[in-house]
């Protein structure tokens, strides 16, 4: 039955052609990982479905601003964006195979200098932090999605959603951290 509705499939370089009855139809299919780039970067530079996305929200941050603890015993602006960088980077070398246990200065690296060139070097290295983490995304499939990383009890699918959900809950502690 199936034979008489289509009357050719080919899968090529991820395009999908299919002749039905003589019409030609030119479908792209989309990869999981394709999706997943999308979100990480909506959340990351702009379009995010929620509002602004972090670097948008961080546009207007300078040095000072980053680096003011307004609320006691709370992360500085600053601190949270080293902290998303270097989770941006421990991910992409999990994806890549490393085995990465985060230490406690990993997971909060500290502020070095409170210029305005220190700051503008902390989010240059956001950027190439996240940069690497979709080029490393971009040429894995998505079979390897399914599998997990060494040292890690999750599938690689997992983390990376859970990295678009951590730099948007993070891009909302800045947000409020601004208004103070």
């Amino acid at each position: 039955m199936l034979d008489r509705l289509f009357s050719f499939v080919d899968i090529l370089s991820g395009n999908l052609y299919i002749v039905l009855n003589s019409i030609h139809l030119k479908r792209r299919v989309t990869l999981e990982i394709e999706r997943i780039i999308e979100q990480l970067n909506r959340a990351f530079w702009k379009n995010a479905w929620h509002g602004p996305a972090l670097m948008e929200i961080l546009s207007d941050v300078s040095a000072a601003l980053a680096a003011a603890r307004s609320i006691p015993n709370a992360h500085t602006i600053w601190e949270i964006v080293l902290h998303i960088a270097s989770w941006k980077s421990i991910v992409e070398r999990r994806l890549r195979g490393e085995i990465v246990s985060a230490t406690s200065e990993q997971d909060w690296p500290p502020v070095q200098g409170l210029s305005a060139a220190a700051w503008q070097q902390t989010m240059a290295e956001l950027q190439q932090a996240h940069d690497s983490l979709v080029h490393t995304l971009s040429k894995m499939s998505d079979t390897q999605l399914e599998t997990k990383s060494p040292g890690q009890d999750i599938p690689k699918y997992i983390t990376v959603h859970g990295l678009v959900q951590h730099d948007l809950y993070h891009a909302g502690q800045i947000s409020l951290l601004k208004k103070f």
